[in-house]
């Protein structure tokens, strides 16, 4: 990890770059599985959330996790307020949280904090998502800026884990893990 005062703010390419288009990128990355994660963050009393497939473990000395988000979101500038989020990765019996966080749900409202149950931490913390797999929460140690998202790093305070399959998400398609057959 680099020191934090060298660490880049932006990530910009060269103006002569030419690279795949945005429809061949998008296509490739349809077929790469990634866990559903929710996360959250507040600022003002107020609650936000959002569904996400860019959820990574970047460090475990020390604990940092990572999410991307579009800088155009409300999420993004809400975060960038707070100076923390949550993030839970969602269990296989979770879609249809997934659904209300990315603002699609299939009943009821979009968005809706009372689709799932939240373990209150206090204190102005981050509430942690009973009957996610992971429920983390972090304080943001660095954002970068990368093309058309923001990318956060955040230094875990607090996690809580389940033993629980991951929901993943594959070529538009909820999913989750199995074990693979002996070859």
């Amino acid at each position: 990890m680099t020191k934090r005062d060298q660490s880049p703010t932006s990530l910009t390419l060269p103006h002569d770059f030419t690279g795949v288009s945005r429809e061949e990128f998008l296509l490739a990355m349809r077929q790469a599985a990634s866990l559903v994660s929710v996360i959250t963050t507040t600022v003002d009393d107020r609650r936000m959330a959002l569904t996400v497939g860019s959820f990574l473990s970047v460090s475990a000395d020390p604990p940092l996790m990572s999410v991307c988000v579009n800088q155009k979101s409300r999420m993004c500038g809400a975060m960038k307020s707070s100076g923390q989020f949550g993030v839970h990765v969602l269990a296989d019996t979770q879609s249809e949280v997934a659904d209300i966080f990315a603002g699609r749900p299939q009943n009821g409202d979009a968005y809706d904090f009372s689709c799932v149950e939240w373990l209150d931490q206090g204190d102005g913390r981050e509430s942690l998502m009973d009957g996610a797999s992971i429920s983390a929460e972090c304080k943001i140690e660095s954002i970068i800026d990368a093309g058309s998202h923001c990318i956060f790093i955040g230094a875990v305070t607090n996690i809580k884990t389940e033993e629980k399959r991951p929901l993943l998400y594959w070529n538009r398609l909820y999913g989750f893990p199995s074990h693979a057959p002996n070859a």
